[in-house]
């Protein structure tokens, strides 16, 4: 069995590209994910655990500019509470001690309540309780040189960084400073450990535990976001502030934000192109909330890399043995892949690239597909130069279509060959112009090959003024006699009425004798380093002692191994040279 080289370099390339650029490959990765949650999303819960709160810019544009005061906060915050919200976070950098600092920290803490900080130089203390069981290797969180200082020390503070290009996961928690051991949560985490009172949040290799509640710990720390997910409820701060709506916010968890473009920043996002910090975060909690936290195996990627490699080459051996169909059953190994990565996503939460594994398959299929055409196209060309214009139609499609080692391999078969000589033609070459004689010869071989080829025979091969055609190989056919012998009759007919042509006449064009003879022969390419196809053997002898007879006995044709009801009465029986015993002769009659 041929190995599918073209289709395994292929899949190899991919595999390699996919190791040595994991930026690149991760992007592409993450880009199909998302189309995938986005084509086929998860069932959404009945309800949303999260409220946001957004400042918008109508809401800048009809009170007070940006940044509002503390007490506008607080009085924010004593509506929510008011009406009932289960947690609040305040997803707004607040910059150092001010006024009104008292009536907001009054506010947040008649709830369960975080507020975000940013990075900044130095560690600080969040307010939470953090723990590591067992070894928590260090690329398991994000990490950052310090945070911001906290402008309200009695409430609990979370980061609220979000990092990347493009944000597709908020940091459930991240190591501060230079001390593996100083922990601080992000937004969601730390709003929903206070929400569920929650004294200390444990941290283990693969999960995280808030009080009775466990969660998977995704590495990477990184909460990766649903895109198709529905977006919390929003309400605008006006509205809260005008006592609009807030029944929604009873048993929820409320983030409170800016929306506003001209103060908010809008980050590209797996939600949307300008997407607000409040709106991920919010999507974030929801998630949380619900326990959806799809992590990704930390051997993902080699593993990922060896199933390149193995759909690559299952892709490229189906188009080798199947070509056409081969490529179809590539295209469907592709699209089978995507379906498995989001059963794995759907059922245990699992994140699997599905893009470079089923563009494998594809690409293995379509570059073995290629370097099989190619191939058939060198052996197509091959085989016509060697048989030049000696194949009738279709003969080669024929035995292009087999495999390759049966194509031209030695064999003994039964053939019916058909032998050509002209009488006179050497004394023909020396009497006459040399010119003329190669004109008149190629227009008569012209038509010897025609009569041949119009058959389906073979023109085993051209020696001077003789041909030598077989009918049943390289390719057998039902009635190869039969044709064999219409083609000697119409070589004869031609012959006929070439040499009666002014110029052949005046040439002194002889007679054309054919000697038709059926029996075994071994047929096989011959000729040391000039390879062609050529059949040795009885009948091919027998053909050439006929055409010899026939001038002793007067006759144009002769005929030997072949029963037809067209063939007159047996001329007797004759010793041909090197062959023993009688051989039994038929005339062929013009027909």
């Amino acid at each position: 069995m041929r190995l599918p080289k073209a289709g395994l370099l292929a899949a190899a390339l991919l595999a390699a590209a996919a190791l040595l650029a994991p930026a690149t490959a991760g992007w592409l990765r993450d880009a199909a994910t998302d189309a995938l949650m986005r084509q086929w999303p998860r069932p959404a819960p009945a309800g949303s655990p999260v409220l946001a709160v957004a400042i918008t810019g109508a809401d800048l544009a009809a009170g007070a500019p940006w940044p509002w005061p503390r007490a506008t906060l607080a009085r924010l915050v004593d509506r929510l509470a008011e009406a009932g919200a289960a947690g609040i976070a305040l997803d707004i950098a607040l910059d150092g001690p001010e006024e009104g600092d008292v009536a907001l920290a009054a506010a947040l803490a008649r709830l369960p309540s975080v507020v975000a900080v940013l990075g900044g130089p130095a560690p600080s203390e969040s307010g939470f309780g953090m723990a590591v069981i067992g070894a928590l290797p260090p690329q398991a969180l994000p990490a950052l040189p310090g945070s911001e200082p906290r402008a309200l020390p009695a409430i609990p503070s979370a980061l609220a960084v979000l990092p990347g290009e493009v944000v597709r996961g908020v940091p459930l928690a991240w190591r501060v400073g230079d001390d593996p051991a100083l922990l601080v949560p992000g937004l969601p985490l730390g709003l929903l450990a206070r929400a569920l009172g929650a004294q200390t949040i444990l941290l283990r290799p693969g999960s995280l535990q808030l009080g009775d509640q466990a969660l998977p710990l995704p590495p990477g720390g990184l909460l990766r976001l649903d895109p198709a997910a529905r977006p919390p409820p929003l309400l605008s701060a006006g509205q809260v502030l005008r006592g609009e709506g807030l029944a929604m916010a009873r048993g929820r968890l409320v983030l409170l934000g800016v929306t506003a473009p001209e103060v908010a920043p809008l980050r590209p996002s797996s939600l949307g192109a300008f997407t607000p910090s409040l709106l991920i975060q919010a999507a974030a909690v929801a998630q949380l909330a619900e326990g959806w936290l799809p992590w990704r195996p930390a051997m993902a990627a080699p593993l990922e890399a060896a199933l390149v490699l193995l759909l690559g080459l299952t892709g490229a051996a189906l188009a080798q043995h199947w070509t056409g169909r081969g490529v179809l059953g590539g295209i469907l190994l592709a699209l089978a892949w995507p379906a498995l990565a989001l059963a794995a996503l759907r059922l245990q939460g699992m994140l699997l690239d599905p893009a470079l594994p089923a563009l494998a398959a594809l690409l293995g299929a379509l570059a073995q597909a290629a370097a099989e055409a190619a191939r058939l196209a060198r052996e197509r060309a091959r085989l016509l130069a060697r048989f030049a214009q000696r194949l009738p139609t279709g003969v080669a499609a024929q035995l292009l279509a087999r495999p390759e080692a049966e194509r031209l391999r030695p064999e003994r078969c039964r053939v019916a060959v058909v032998m050509t000589d002209l009488a006179g033609f050497s004394t023909m070459v020396q009497a006459q112009d040399p010119a003329a004689v190669v004109a008149a010869l190629n227009a008569y071989l012209a038509g010897v090959e025609a009569a041949v080829l119009a058959e389906g025979g073979v023109l085993e091969r051209l020696i001077g003024d003789s041909v030598l055609a077989v009918f049943g190989a390289p390719v057998a056919a039902e009635g190869d006699d039969r044709r064999a012998l219409a083609a000697a009759r119409a070589i004869d007919a031609f012959a006929e009425a070439f040499r009666q042509a002014p110029e052949a006449r005046a040439l002194g064009w002889g007679e054309t004798r054919i000697g038709i003879a059926a029996g075994a022969v071994m047929a096989g390419e011959l000729g040391g380093s000039r390879l062609t196809w050529s059949v040795c053997g009885d009948a091919a002898n027998v053909a050439a002692r006929l055409q010899e007879l026939a001038k002793t006995l007067g006759c144009r044709a002769l005929v030997t191994g072949i029963a037809d009801p067209s063939l007159p009465p047996p001329l007797g029986h004759f010793l041909l040279r090197g062959r023993p015993g009688e051989t039994v002769v038929h005339p062929l009659d013009p027909g």
